[in-house]
């Protein structure tokens, strides 16, 4: 009968259930992996300071120092143009 005896069926049964479980495990593995760099990503992500909105700035024409436009402040001197209205 086709030259196959119960002991090679068996040895042959178990060769495949090797194979099987065998890549099934490296998904497993390759899948955790996944997750690990996914989550080191995410807390570098999270470490990271928040960007800055950038701001424009003008010069003084009294001290010729550069203020913010928007959040410009006076500056100890009198004739500061920061600090009229204010």
């Amino acid at each position: 009968m086709l030259g196959l005896s119960l002991g090679k069926l068996l040895l042959l049964v178990l060769l495949v259930a090797i194979v099987w479980y065998g890549f099934k495990y490296m998904s497993r593995v390759e899948a955790v992996r996944r997750a690990v760099r996914e989550e080191l990503q995410r807390r570098k992500a999270a470490q990271r300071p928040p960007r800055l909105q950038a701001e424009d700035l003008v010069k003084c024409a009294t001290c010729g120092a550069y203020v913010a436009a928007q959040s410009a402040s006076a500056c100890e001197r009198a004739d500061c143009p920061w600090g009229r209205g204010k």
